[in-house]
């Protein structure tokens, strides 16, 4: 269930940038968007799943939604930092 979550959310980001002709690495902020995404996915696995200790999963979480905020100031401003 969470594989297809996140082929589907890549899938989304890729078509995405293919359909408005806004190429990941001809767009800084569309780049940094993508690569952000991945980070969130890999830390939320960390978060819910693979975290050996409860330190690790919520630091891991902790991580995950400043991605996620980091992923939504990025897609308000179209600024990659």
């Amino acid at each position: 269930m969470i594989r297809s979550r996140m082929a589907s959310a890549i899938a989304s980001a890729v078509t995405l940038a293919v359909t408005s002709a806004q190429y990941p690495l001809a767009q800084g902020w569309l780049s940094a968007k993508v690569v952000a995404l991945l980070l969130y996915i890999v830390l939320g696995t960390i978060a819910l799943k693979r975290g050996k200790t409860r330190a690790v999963r919520a630091t891991a979480f902790a991580a995950a939604l400043a991605c996620f905020g980091y992923i939504v100031a990025v897609s308000k401003q179209a600024l990659p930092f």
